[in-house]
Order: structure tokens, then sequence, then C-alpha cells
């Protein structure tokens, strides 16, 4: 789906928006190691507590309109910093408490984030899927045992600085290889996966639409033409804005609001060719969860025809969020029939195509480990990547078969192997490219 018919959050600081996902945050909402929230943080049967990497503007357009659908309710939002931390946390939090951790729900994050709070068994299941249908064009939007369900859908592709690519004649990229053009040496923006869960997205994308082996070689050369790996994919949008990058991959709503903010002369917003996928941003309730009635409250907001016009309308209309537009395609059908004529969605994304057919079981159970392999091999020594570039074949490697990876992930819990195997790709990757 072309972006131009969607869009969700805004950026961080500089755009008074923002998004889901895996940013960081400021102001009244969570923030890495801690909690926050406009609503206080007291703990009595009346509060709700939710993990999430949502920016502050989604938690405050969403915690707004439930306190006032229930008077006396107080909302706790906790955050670790991006979808990837916040996943561990909750992982690691159940490995010792495996009946409860004190948090009734996990809002945000992609379809991969949780299936993998599904297999730590961290989930409860919900008591409907409200109308939404079990998969889009093969991407699951309900998990298995309706353990969760999509509030939201999410697509990625490229931002583009068009005034500096104009000024410096380059030609623009239409394909995800198309960033590999050595012209576009460090001027590519990217985020690490092992902390940013759209960054991720991108890179599983990239493989599973170009294939294994092809997908790596267009990764080796993102990251030969990389500027640096930001920490959170929310800082992307902004460095190609400055013109620190002339361009970045970037889920969805991350560019839209940039291209708000700095205009349609300046920035753009590319929908790679043969390599888009259509993701799920669900909700869910966890495994014993404290205020189970009320979090079962709050899912069965955020996921009514109120709730789920937060999304779609400008902030200030009726029905819509009142400080800041989330620029977000809603997850639930209904809402697309009709279209409300003032929505910044324009498009119906259950009448549409992935590009690609996508996997999204065998992304989760390779995610962690995928994210690992990626580190060791191309974002912990990327000035030997930068310099292998011009070296004959160096970027035309893939660092293992996607079935070892299969295998390995299968035993990525165990922290002794896990350790091993990313010490065996380190070496690998500096033999490889000369670090």
């Amino acid at each position: 789906m072309h972006i131009n018919l969607l869009a969700r959050a805004a950026l961080l600081g500089w755009v008074g928006l923002l998004a889901t996902g895996c940013g960081s945050k400021g102001g009244s909402g969570g923030t890495s190691g801690g909690s926050g929230g406009s609503s206080g943080s007291s703990s009595g049967s009346g509060t709700l507590t939710i993990i999430s990497p949502h920016s502050n503007e989604i938690q405050h357009e969403f915690e707004t309109a439930f306190k006032a659908a229930n008077p006396g309710v107080m909302l706790k939002w906790i955050d670790k910093g991006a979808t990837s931390e916040d996943l561990r946390f909750v992982q690691s939090q159940f490995q010792s408490k495996p009946a409860g951790i004190g948090i009734d729900c996990f809002f945000g994050g992609g379809g991969e984030t949780f299936d993998l709070l599904q297999s730590a068994n961290a989930l409860q299941p919900l008591p409907e899927t409200f109308g939404v249908p079990d998969k889009l064009n093969g991407v699951p939007l309900v998990g298995k045992d309706k353990m969760w369900v999509a509030a939201a859908l999410s697509d990625f592709g490229i931002l583009v600085n068009k005034a500096l690519f104009e000024r410096d004649k380059l030609p623009l990229p239409k394909t995800w290889a198309d960033l590999g053009n050595p012209a576009l040496k460090g001027r590519i923006g990217l985020a690490d996966p092992r902390h940013s869960g759209s960054a991720h997205e991108v890179f599983e994308i990239i493989l599973q639409t170009a294939g294994w082996d092809a997908g790596w070689k267009i990764l080796d050369r993102l990251a030969a033409n990389a500027r640096e790996f930001s920490r959170s994919s929310s800082d992307l949008p902004q460095s190609v804005a400055r013109g620190d990058t002339v361009a970045a991959t970037s889920i969805n709503f991350y560019a839209l609001a940039a291209i708000e903010r700095a205009g349609k002369d300046k920035l753009g917003y590319i929908a790679p060719e043969g390599g888009v996928v259509q993701t799920p941003d669900p909700i869910g309730i966890l495994k014993g969860a404290p205020n189970a009635e009320l979090a079962r409250k709050w899912v069965a907001f955020v996921m009514s025809p109120a709730g789920q016009k937060l999304w779609m309308l400008p902030k200030g209309a009726a029905g819509g969020p009142q400080a800041a537009s989330l620029f977000r395609q809603p997850a639930l059908p209904s809402l697309y029939k009709p279209i409300p004529s003032n929505s910044l969605v324009q498009s119906d994304p259950y009448a549409t195509k992935n590009s690609r057919p996508y996997d999204a079981e065998k992304a989760a159970q390779r995610r962690q480990a995928l994210d690992d392999l990626l580190g060791a091999t191309l974002i912990d020594d990327l000035d030997a990547v930068k310099a292998a570039a011009s070296a004959p074949g160096k970027l035309d490697w893939a660092p293992i078969g996607e079935a070892e990876l299969k295998a390995d992930a299968a035993q990525w819990s165990d922290s002794a192997f896990r350790t091993r195997k990313i010490s065996e790709w380190s070496s690998a990757a500096r033999a490889h490219f000369g670090a």
C-alpha cells in the first residue's frame, strides 16, 4: 500500500508528534527503565498497568479517551526504551514469576513480538477478536487461541530528502536494493534491530521478499552505506530532515509525520517495489494481570470504533485525538466502510495485497537470533564493512544459511549457546571483512 494513503504517529522532539513501535520517550509517557503517564503511578484496584513502546502522544490520546469513558480509573505506563527492550523485560520477568508480573497489558509492537510473548506463556486469551480477521494477505492479525489482536496496521518503506537528491543529482531509490547504490555511501540512515522493532521488521522483510542470499547482499550494501546504526528508528526521520542522511528505512507513520512537519517539497516516502508487507501492531493481556477485568475493558475500548477512530482522524476532529494526530491505519475493518471524509487514511488496507508472501511464523521463530546475527556481522564492526565496500565480492556475503539460522534459533534461550554463536559470527565477520 502506498504511504500517501496511510499514516501513523510522529517524531520525537522536533516533530512534537510521535509514533509507536520502537521510539524513545519524553514528557508524560513512560521512560526507559521506569514508568510514567499523566495519571501518575498509584497501584490500587482502579489502576491499569500497561507496558508499551507506543509514543507519549498515543498513550495520552488513548488514556484521555478511556478515562473519559471510565471515570476514576488510573493508568500506569511502563517502557524499557523500545519494543525489543520491552519484550526482553517481560520475557525475563515471566521466567522468575510465571504466574504473573504485576502488569496488565502489552500494547504495541509487531506480531512477532506477541508471538514470542505467547511462546513465553506470558499472555492470556482475549474474550473476542472484535471483528478483526485472522489474516491479511497471509499475515496473522489474530494470535493463536486469541492471545492477541491487531490494534493497528503498518508497513515499511524509505523516507527520502527529495531536496538533497535533486541538489546532488542522485537517483531516487525505488527498491530496497537501490539504497545500496555506492553514490549514497555514508548517507543512509539505519537502526539497530537489537533495540528497534521497526528496524527488525525492515530487515526481515528484505530477507523474505528478496530471498535469503539476495537479501543478505542488499543488507551488506545497506550497512556499507550507513552513516551509523541508531539505537531507535524514531531518530532516523530527524536525520533525513536535517540532511545528515539523504534517505532512511522507516515505518510508514514515522515518515508521514516527518513529511507533514518538513513539507512534501522537501521529504517524500517511497514504498519499495516488490518489498511492501503490511503487518499488525497488536494488543494483548498479560497472564496473571492484577486487574484483568479492567484490562479487558481497556482492550475492548482500544478495539471499539471510538478507540479505533483515534488512529485515523485528525486532531480536533469530532471523535478524534485532542492534542496530536496519530496517522495510523485502524485494524477494525468496519471503519473503512465507508472511510470518513476527514480521515488521514483514505485507502482500505483490506482491499490491497502484499507485494510478496510473508511467513510471520518463521519471522517470529528466528527474530532474536536474526537480530544477534545482524549485530555481530554488520553492526558491531561497521567500519570494517564500510572499508570492505571497495573490495570485489566482499558485499555478496551471507554469513550463514537460512536453515542453519533456523536450527540455531531453536536453541536461542540457552545463554551459553547464544554467547558462543555470537562470538563465532563476530569472528567470521572480522575474517571476511578484514576487521
